[in-house]
């Protein structure tokens, strides 16, 4: 939840971007989605959005890096889960590295 108030933190400053800003909003819009619904309830639909404001949404988003998308949707998904559910630590992925016979580096 930090990282979504980090996005609003930084559309707030006066020299953000309009795509920082657009990040910002739609942070907000989240937030004030789980403010409003009822706690144990699924998250209310958002309302429609006219197809200009989609490529708007899209063109902020495109700006946006990757890793506060990211941050955003796992806060949302969090976020839509009933009380007291548990969410398993992330375990890092471990690669093992095979080599061909013979090589050299």
């Amino acid at each position: 939840m930090e990282n979504v108030f980090e996005s609003i933190r930084a559309a707030i400053a006066p020299d953000a971007t309009p795509e920082i800003r657009a990040a910002g909003a739609i942070a907000c819009r989240a937030v004030l989605t789980a403010l409003e619904s009822t706690p144990g309830q699924p998250l209310g639909a958002a309302a429609p959005v006219e197809p200009s404001q989609v490529a708007s949404i899209v063109s902020a988003l495109r700006g946006a890096p990757a890793e506060q998308l990211l941050d955003l949707a796992i806060a949302r998904l969090r976020a839509a889960l009933p009380p007291g559910v548990e969410v398993p630590a992330v375990k890092a992925i471990k690669f093992q590295t095979v080599m061909p016979k013979g090589f050299k580096p």
